[in-house]
């Protein structure tokens, strides 16, 4: 896990966490970093590519799952 930042459209999150494993890259987005952009991911489906700039870097973000658990939007990254 590494803490990331991310900057999706207006929103800007400084305390995303990327993740790396046998599946892929995931980037996980906590809700209350910016409650208007979970409603906004809520919105989308998984088939939505996502443009995203990460630590400056351009990445296309697909929506995964939400972690109920952490009150947090799981993305892949490709």
């Amino acid at each position: 896990m590494t803490k990331t930042s991310v900057r999706i459209g207006a929103y800007e999150i400084d305390d995303a966490e990327l993740h790396s494993g046998k599946e892929g890259t995931t980037l996980t987005i906590p809700c209350k970093s910016d409650p208007d952009l979970c409603m906004q991911l809520d919105a989308w489906d998984e088939q939505t590519s996502i443009p995203a700039q990460m630590d400056g870097a351009t990445s296309e973000l697909y929506r995964q799952d939400y972690d109920k658990t952490t009150d947090a939007w799981v993305m892949r990254v490709e």
